[in-house]
This record gives C-alpha cells, sequence and structure tokens, in this order.
C-alpha cells in the first residue's frame, strides 16, 4: 500500500476545507436575521403568534423552524411577556397539514409543548389508502411531521405519493396532472424523509420538474412563470434535502436561487427584512429564515451554530402590525404556497395567491398551486 505523500495529504485537506468553506458561504445568516427581525417586530402578536388572522399556528411553526435553523429557542422570539414557544406550547389544529407544521415545530424546539398529541392526531387521519389529509401538500407536511418526531411512516404512504406523481415528474396539489413546484419540492423532502434514496425514479422526475420550472436565476410556480420567492424557499430545501448541492449543476441552481430569494428581501423603511410579495409578504417571508440558512424540512433539533437574533427598530416596537394580505384577483399563473395552506378552487391563481389563501385556515387551495394552511 502506498504512503500519502504531504503534498496529497495537503490537496485532501484543501478539497475537504473548500467544500466545508462553500457550504459555510452559501448561507446567509444576514439576510435570515433581518427575516426574523421582521417577523417578531411587526407580525407577532400579543399572545406570541405570528400573524393576526389567516393561520397563525402555521405561520407560527414555520418561524420555530426558521428559529431552530438559527440555533435559537422559539422562547427567545417574544414581543411582550409571552413568547412563541408559550403559543405553540397550547396550540390545536384539526387541521391534517396544519399538525404536520405543529409537529415539525415541536420536533425542532425544546420548549414549543409535546409532540404526542399531534402524532395521535396525524396518525388517526390516515386513510387505507395511505393518504393523510385531503391534498398531497398536506400529505407530505404529515409525513415530514412524523419523520421530524421520530416516527414511523408506512410504505402504503410512500406509495401513494409515488402514484400520483405525474408523467412530467411533478406533484400536483390536488393529486391532479395541475402540476406545481411548490408541491413537488414538498413531497420530494416527505419521500426523502421516509426512507426513500434520492435516486429513486421518483425523486430523479421530480427535480427534473424542477429543473423545468428554473428561470432567470430562480424557481418559478409551473413551467413558464416568473421565479418568486415561495418557489425559491421550498426547491432550495428540496435540493438540500436531496444532498443535490453536491452536483455542480444543482449547486448552482442552489446559489442562484439563493441570491435571487435575497434579492426579494426589503431593504429599507418598515418591512425591511421581509420578502417582498405583491399580495403577503408574511407568507413569502416564514420560510425564508430556514432557506437562508441551508435547513431543509427534513432536518430537526436546534443547530449548532447560533445566529443571534436583532433588537426591534425602535419605529417598529410599539405595536406589532400584521399585515392583512389584500385580496388578489386571480390571474393567469399559478397559486400556489409554499407551505401549509389553504386552496381556492380556481386553476390558475397566482403564487402569491395561493399564498393568501392557505392562511385562511380553510385549505382553499388551487389545484394548480399548494397553497399555505
Amino acid at each position: 500500500m502506498k504512503r500519502l505523500t504531504s503534498a496529497t495529504l495537503s490537496t485532501i485537506a484543501v478539497l475537504v476545507l473548500a467544500s466545508v468553506t462553500a457550504s459555510a458561504q452559501n448561507r446567509l445568516p444576514n439576510n435570515a436575521q433581518r427575516a426574523l427581525q421582521w417577523l417578531q417586530c411587526t407580525q407577532q402578536q400579543s399572545n406570541g403568534q405570528i400573524g393576526s388572522g389567516g393561520n397563525p399556528i402555521a405561520r407560527s411553526s414555520e418561524v420555530a423552524f426558521g428559529l431552530a435553523a438559527a440555533g435559537q429557542d422559539a422562547a427567545a422570539m417574544k414581543t411582550g411577556v409571552v413568547s412563541l414557544a408559550d403559543y405553540l406550547k397550547t396550540a390545536v389544529s384539526t387541521d391534517v397539514g396544519t399538525n404536520g407544521e405543529l409537529l415539525i415545530a415541536r420536533a425542532s424546539q425544546p420548549h414549543a409543548g409535546p409532540t404526542a398529541a399531534v402524532i395521535t392526531q396525524l396518525e388517526a387521519a390516515k386513510g387505507s389508502n395511505g393518504e393523510y389529509g385531503a391534498d398531497l401538500y398536506s400529505d407530505a407536511l404529515a409525513i415530514l411531521g412524523l419523520r421530524a418526531a421520530n416516527q414511523a411512516v408506512g410504505q402504503d404512504a410512500v406509495t401513494f405519493l409515488k402514484d400520483h406523481q405525474q408523467p412530467d415528474g411533478g406533484w400536483g396539489f390536488g393529486g391532479d396532472q395541475y402540476t406545481d413546484s411548490n408541491t413537488t419540492a414538498l413531497v420530494i423532502q416527505a419521500l426523502l424523509s421516509a426512507g426513500l434514496p434520492s435516486a429513486d425514479g421518483a425523486i430523479t422526475h421530480g427535480f427534473a420538474y424542477l429543473q423545468s420550472v428554473f428561470v432567470q436565476g430562480g424557481f418559478a410556480d409551473t413551467p413558464g412563470a416568473a421565479p418568486d420567492g415561495n418557489s425559491d424557499e421550498l426547491a432550495i430545501q428540496a435540493i438540500l434535502a436531496a444532498n443535490q448541492e453536491t452536483d455542480q449543476t444543482w449547486r448552482s441552481k442552489l446559489d442562484q436561487a439563493l441570491a435571487h430569494l435575497a434579492g426579494l428581501q426589503v431593504g429599507g423603511g418598515i418591512d425591511a427584512g421581509a420578502i417582498s410579495n405583491p399580495y403577503s409578504k408574511l407568507f413569502a417571508t416564514t420560510f425564508a429564515p430556514a432557506a437562508f440558512l441551508l435547513r431543509p424540512l427534513t432536518s430537526s433539533g436546534i443547530a449548532e451554530t447560533a445566529t443571534s437574533l436583532l433588537a426591534c427598530p425602535v419605529s417598529s416596537t410599539a405595536t406589532p402590525t400584521p399585515r392583512a394580505a389584500p385580496t388578489p384577483t386571480p390571474m393567469v399563473t399559478t397559486a400556489k404556497l409554499a407551505q401549509t395552506g389553504v386552496a381556492a378552487d380556481t386553476r390558475p391563481p397566482l403564487a402569491g395567491l395561493a399564498f393568501l389563501l392557505l392562511g385562511t385556515g380553510v385549505l382553499m387551495r388551487p389545484r394548480r398551486r399548494a397553497p399555505r394552511r
């Protein structure tokens, strides 16, 4: 056996260091800090929740996940006496997708409440065909929540999702041919969390679909649409969950999507730190911290590397003012939300509209775009 020369060892060390450094450089902690600052200082309510209407459990759970990515306890985020962790401890929902997000948050945060009751609810919601909710978005969130809590997911649930993959490689919110990138990125992460290898055909075909919606340096909801922050966030997480950043082509797309998302962040004023969106900055921002910090939904627990929280500007500490999203008018693009959502029965709503819809808590999800709850 040949001995490694000092030159060879040096080369290996440089390559390893370069890989670690590149990964560290991809993280955008300053952007994550600003997003969390905006969420706390303008969106957190006196009872600790994030947002004033729609589905505060889902929005609050998403922010708690972002805090975990920042190495922060949800108990640290508060505008008064009651913290985000305090709110999540007593949060209760009957919606499958919302419970999936709540379980992800509780599995990631030490003081956000017990997981047992939510696990029981999700397991009871599962049908004989392996389906948890009324749509694929909820199914994926349920699986991600259960896996975050170290619960087994049956093969029937995996088969159900795989059976609903469309010929273009994507998945649609309603399980039909109206595929979208948000549902696709979420399902990819759910399948990976359930043990499917990244080389599985369902995963590779899913990434082929995500490739088809990559345009102008970011990810769009559907092929031909413009890129948006919500789609960037979930696609970034899917790339990381499948370890696709080790492939140069996907590494480039990851870097570009991060830059695109950062470019959408408001630079100044009362909304400094929020992700720009014509319908709801709240829906576009809640998952941004996790994306900036390279945290896929397949991860849980508090990150070892801490990103400090920024103090609220004097002008925004008085009264948190959650922004009510304006009522959107359906347009020709699909309306997709990048988290739990409500679906409107309009086939081509806007991505931003989808985000609004899912905020209503009534699961009015659009058929082409996956709205958040």
